[in-house]
């Protein structure tokens, strides 16, 4: 039975953010709220500038790539509610 690509994304997105976390909270911890926030960021990025790096040497335009994926990323965003206190 194919795998649906959108459980597979919410199964594994939510892995890789607990790993990451993880890793950050213990390699991280020491520094500035903004430097473990970039630190985090650089290592999502370069994750997935490592699943987009398929395409484009297959000739898609860097650009178009990236524009997807911006996207997609700013949908996920529109989701999020506002934090309250």
């Amino acid at each position: 039975m194919p795998v649906d690509p959108m459980e597979f994304a919410e199964r594994v997105g939510v892995e890789l953010s607990t790993l990451l976390g993880r890793r950050a909270q213990e390699e991280l911890l020491e520094l500035s709220g903004e430097a473990q926030f970039s630190g985090a960021l650089g290592a999502s990025l370069l994750c997935v500038a490592q699943l987009l790096r398929a395409p484009v040497e297959r000739g898609a335009a860097p650009a178009t790539v990236a524009a997807i994926a911006a996207r997609q990323l700013e949908l996920l965003l529109t989701q999020l509610e506002p934090h309250t206190t």
